[in-house]
């Protein structure tokens, strides 16, 4: 039991997990993983993350953390969701079947594709990704301006 404690002791130490700065960037960067997240394009959300989030002066740790609201495990049912919810938007009738995993060959598998399937993927993430994103934004806002309201930083 000890070690465990010692163990939890070393890991915040770290500070890995801890994110600094104003709660408008720490949310923004959020917003802007969770809604990246939700883009068509695992293995590279990170990158993208990164990218724009240094581009637009959002908190990079945050923007980060987010995109993984898309990984191995929930990628398969919320892209299967993105992609249901483009082609109904769009009127598409396409007969793609969806892959059981989500992996650096997805993005590759829906270029193959065609036009049709890339399109409603796109549809449905930018949906499912605005209004994630208005959902994580405002919580997030609220969770860090309580937080340091408590601990009498504001």
């Amino acid at each position: 039991m000890l070690k465990m404690k010692t163990l939890i002791a070393k890991i915040k130490s770290l500070k890995i997990f801890t994110l600094s700065g104003s709660p408008e960037s720490i949310a923004k960067g959020f917003a802007l993983g969770s809604f990246i997240g939700m883009m068509p394009v695992p293995g590279f959300q990170v990158f993208i993350a990164l990218f724009f989030s240094s581009s637009l002066g959002v908190n990079k740790k945050a923007a980060c953390l987010a995109v993984f609201n898309t990984n191995a495990i929930t990628g398969v049912f919320i892209f299967a969701f993105n992609y249901w919810l483009g082609k109904t938007l769009l009127g598409i009738d396409n007969d793609f079947i969806f892959p059981n995993q989500i992996d650096f060959s997805f993005f590759k598998i829906i270029l193959l594709a065609g036009k049709d399937v890339m399109l409603s993927l796109l549809m449905g993430g930018l949906v499912t990704g605005l209004s994630s994103s208005l959902i994580i934004y405002y919580g997030i806002l609220r969770y860090y301006k309580r937080k340091l309201k408590i601990h009498g930083d504001i």
